[in-house]
């Protein structure tokens, strides 16, 4: 019987995927090691999907289908393997490792190589953004993949700004150390849940988020003893961040008003921020780091 690892079945959420791993190593930009512990753990829902994640369901079938296109791959084609005939394309095929981990990648392909067909994996995605590499957190997870299934090389084919597309092909050879320390840092996090022992907290806001909907409950009355060290961090972190957002504020204003009409801002060639539209107004991004206001005499 086929296990349904459909995202928030029981199945799913029982074992670690390869969605969740980059949350696990702390590479995921929407969820943190604590904040999975509670879903994991049955403390919290799982969380609606967002339109980042919805515009790749969407788009997963056409980049699927540019990528058997520029492979020669038919869907409904088979192909001699080991003097047997299999199926030449397979969509979300399930792997599992034990019975606390598992793997479901888009797809599996059999492509014509220089003697034989092999197998490889498809991961499609999709971005708004210029990549210069696969970021780290899809990275992860097209290692765990891998690593789950055995099979060894993965293509990554991605839509991208101006419905561009590109191709990444990711070898298991070139990340074999990793994927031993992806598999051993994802059971330490599976043991924990049922240890009742959750990850140490952190400056996310997806860990923020979770604790405070996992202590939603309120006993009117009662009070808790902080120590002197979360007493001070606290109160003088609040009344250093409100300073500081109204020095942002002021500073942001001062850059808009000095921009007029102009998209970016800029100093000695660096690019330090830029206006973009948004409804009636425009929006303000603050493109630069503190690293990048170091004079090019400094750093010579």
């Amino acid at each position: 019987m086929k296990l349904d690892l459909t995202p928030g079945s029981p199945e799913w959420a029982r074992r670690i995927t390869a969605s969740k791993v980059a949350a696990i190593l702390g590479l995921s930009p929407w969820e943190s090691p604590r904040s999975l512990w509670h879903r994991m753990h049955g403390d919290l829902p799982r969380e609606e999907s967002t339109d980042a994640q919805r515009r790749g369901h969407y788009l997963e079938p056409a980049i699927l289908a540019w990528w058997r296109d520029q492979h020669d791959v038919l869907p409904k084609s088979e192909v001699p393997v080991d003097g047997e005939w299999v199926k030449a394309w397979e969509e979300q095929p399930t792997y599992t490792l034990g019975d606390w981990a598992a793997a479901t990648p888009d797809a599996r392909a059999w492509v014509d190589g220089a003697d034989a067909f092999s197998a490889v994996l498809v991961e499609a995605k999709s971005t708004a953004q210029e990549w210069d590499e696969l970021p780290a957190y899809y990275l992860t997870q097209v290692i765990w993949q891998m690593h789950v299934s055995g099979i060894h090389r993965c293509h990554v084919p991605v839509i991208g700004p101006r419905l561009t597309f590109t191709e990444w092909v990711i070898d298991y050879t070139d990340y074999a150390d990793d994927a031993a320390l992806i598999e051993k840092r994802a059971r330490e996090f599976y043991d924990s849940l049922a240890a009742d022992e959750p990850p140490p907290l952190d400056d996310t806001t997806a860990t923020y988020e979770a604790v405070r909907k996992v202590h939603a409950e309120i006993d009117r009355g009662e009070s808790v003893e902080l120590t002197d060290k979360e007493a001070r961090l606290l109160v003088e972190w609040c009344d250093e961040l409100k300073v500081a957002e109204a020095n942002a504020r002021k500073a942001k204003s001062t850059v808009i008003d000095r921009m007029g009409r102009a998209q970016y801002a800029t100093w000695q060639g660096v690019r330090i921020a830029r206006r973009q539209p948004r409804g009636d107004a425009v929006s303000f991004v603050v493109i630069a780091k503190p690293a990048d206001l170091i004079p090019l005499e400094e750093t010579a």
